[in-house]
């Protein structure tokens, strides 16, 4: 079996960053070959050459120009140098792709994972629906996240990640005379709604709260207007916007708690890198979120009362820290990347088997 993982981009998302772990995972006795649409967003490049996984870019940036058509026949290419294949689509366009190929050239199975419990774009959601025939398998987080679109052979399997890399080397404390650091993990884009933290700052101050500061690691298309809110709000000492880094562990160690105040999600693959850190967690209850989140294990909160949760994180540690202990103990085992792979390994398997 040779398992192909066809992504949109090679960027530092959640989605990236999965199909680097399941990669990870199979590289050493399994074939392995990722595949990206973009050859542009490809922060993650380095992490796949050091881990000596094959990878190519096909350089497709519109499905309407020459370039899917290059990117066609280089996939083609790719695919027909090898044998019992399983190509793993992820996202919309990583699925068109693999959709398009498989109509024309080869009947290989596709297994399909979203990323993502909400599609804007109904004409996207009404073809997952129509084309679910041609897809072995759906991958979603959890069993809320089976839309109506995505309910025909769907399997629950979530994200994971490596435990042991991303284990706290010490306890965390916070000393009132600390500069306590919150932490933001992910793009700068809508999705993420990252100027939620500009008026939580304000709310923080408000409070008389000002040994604090912001974190942002990640980058985007929302970044001059971050620094702009920022800025004009005269709140630039308590923000740091660091961009994309490829290591995120030494700003999960640093950090007092990580704060994801998006509008929509799938299973966002930091909230388990923080939770696999120990480090407690305020988020929106979006997505598959609530279905591992709640208010024993972490601080989950409505974008009105977000800063409110901010506060009481601050304001009693010792109880944000007894959460996210409560927290790696309920879901290690679950998001563990190597039982995560296991199950992902049995799909592709039967895939090939039924195809």
């Amino acid at each position: 079996m040779v398992i192909i993982h066809l992504s949109s981009t090679l960027g530092g998302g959640g989605a990236e960053q999965m199909v680097l772990q399941l990669a990870k995972q199979s590289n050493a006795n399994i074939k392995t070959i990722v595949i990206s649409l973009s050859d542009t967003n490809i922060g993650l490049e380095s992490r796949f050459q050091d881990h000596n996984i094959e990878y190519h870019l096909l350089g497709v940036n519109s499905f309407r120009n020459s370039t899917l058509i290059s990117g066609l026949k280089k996939l083609k290419k790719i695919i027909d140098a090898e044998d019992e294949v399983v190509l793993h689509s992820h996202m919309y366009h990583g699925f068109l792709l693999g959709l398009i190929y498989k109509l024309c050239y080869k009947n290989i199975p596709i297994v399909f994972t979203l990323h993502s419990s909400a599609i804007e774009n109904f004409g996207r959601k009404l073809m997952l629906h129509l084309t679910k025939p041609f897809r072995k398998q759906d991958i979603v987080f959890s069993n809320n996240a089976k839309m109506w679109y995505l309910k025909k052979n769907s399997e629950v399997i979530p994200n994971g990640v490596n435990f042991d890399e991303l284990a706290p080397a010490k306890k965390r404390v916070f000393n009132s005379n600390d500069v306590f650091i919150f932490l933001y993990l992910g793009r700068l884009n809508t999705e993420k709604n990252p100027l939620q933290m500009v008026s939580a700052a304000q709310q923080l101050l408000k409070h008389n709260i000002n040994n604090f500061v912001i974190n942002f690691v990640g980058g985007g298309i929302m970044h001059d207007e971050l620094v702009d809110s920022i800025e004009s709000n005269n709140l630039s000492k308590h923000f740091n916007i660091l961009g994309f880094q490829n290591d995120i562990k030494p700003f999960l160690a640093e950090a007092h708690c990580l704060v994801l105040p998006s509008l929509w999600e799938g299973m966002p693959v930091v909230l388990i890198e923080a939770a696999a850190a120990k480090l407690p967690i305020v988020s929106t209850p979006v997505g598959s979120i609530p279905d591992f989140l709640n208010d024993s294990n972490a601080y989950v909160t409505e974008l009105d009362t977000f800063h409110k949760s901010m506060i009481d994180v601050y304001e009693d540690y010792d109880l944000a820290l007894q959460k996210s202990a409560k927290l790696y103990t309920e879901i290690e085992s679950q998001f563990k990347i190597e039982n995560v792979f296991a199950k992902h390994l049995s799909v592709y398997q039967k895939s090939l088997k039924t195809n």
